[in-house]
């Protein structure tokens, strides 16, 4: 039984996709290939200040390094707290569940929105992971329509399995290589809601925010999708999620949920 016929039955809402500034690249980058204006920034970006010198290629690996740090975190979740699906007559941003790489992604995703967001600290965005002695009292309290935490962050542990009607938004912050993981993810947000947005207004659909290119990946194209258009550098260089820690994430999970 498929999300498609799920949806034309009346017992799933579909998902749309929230345009963002992204593109999976799956190889580095080379000077020569790129455009003057991108030369400029690449040289700002990559310039060694003690050699004065400039790589003429950037392989993945590097790019993950430069990519993986506070500005970019602060964006992705800027870009969610402004594009999100509100509730409460738009002043709260609906349920959401974050998608990080590994416990340490998350416990910096959740550092980063408490610096960005203080009024919300310690309650508003939560790491959920099952290493942690409180995550079933989070997953219940994140089951409470209205109540904090209204942003889970997760490592696997709401991959599957749970169903909370009121969830709207999903960012998918990793690459997902599973065809099954990935549509297991786009389901936590499939449960239709009665009333959420007020009376008589039901939840109709939900937002993915796909930040690592998975939708390309496995050649979806959901509701939403913006044209594709040429990407600046600063745009390719963000949404860079290196292949090399797919396996690093995987054999991280996998600890985790031992």
């Amino acid at each position: 039984y498929s999300l498609e016929e799920g949806v034309e039955d009346g017992w799933l809402v579909p998902p749309r996709e929230v345009a963002v500034q992204t593109k999976f690249l799956r190889e580095g980058i080379t000077y020569d290939e790129l455009s003057e204006e991108e030369q400029e920034e690449y040289e700002m970006t990559f310039l060694d200040e003690e050699t004065g010198e400039i790589p003429e290629h950037i392989d993945s690996g590097a790019l993950n390094n430069w990519l993986f740090n506070e500005d970019t975190v602060d964006r992705v979740l800027q870009h969610l707290m402004e594009e999100g699906l509100k509730v409460e007559g738009g002043d709260r941003l609906g349920k959401t569940i974050i998608f990080a790489r590994n416990t340490d992604h998350a416990r910096f995703i959740e550092e980063r929105f408490d610096a960005i967001f203080p009024d919300k600290a310690g309650k508003f965005a939560r790491v959920i992971v099952s290493a942690d002695a409180g995550a079933q009292s989070l997953i219940d309290d994140f089951r409470e329509a209205g109540e904090d935490p209204a942003v889970a962050i997760s490592v696997a542990m709401l991959d599957t399995g749970i169903d909370i009607p009121e969830v709207v938004n999903l960012v998918i912050f990793k690459p997902v290589y599973s065809r099954t993981k990935f549509d297991q993810m786009i389901g936590r947000g499939v449960r239709p809601c009665e009333d959420l947005f007020g009376p008589g207004q039901d939840k109709e659909c939900f937002y993915v925010f796909d930040y690592c290119g998975n939708f390309d990946f496995f050649e979806q194209n959901p509701e939403g999708r913006s044209q594709s258009r040429s990407l600046s550098l600063s745009a390719r260089i963000f949404q860079q999620r290196s292949e090399i820690v797919e396996h690093l994430m995987d054999v991280e999970d996998q600890e985790e949920e031992h």
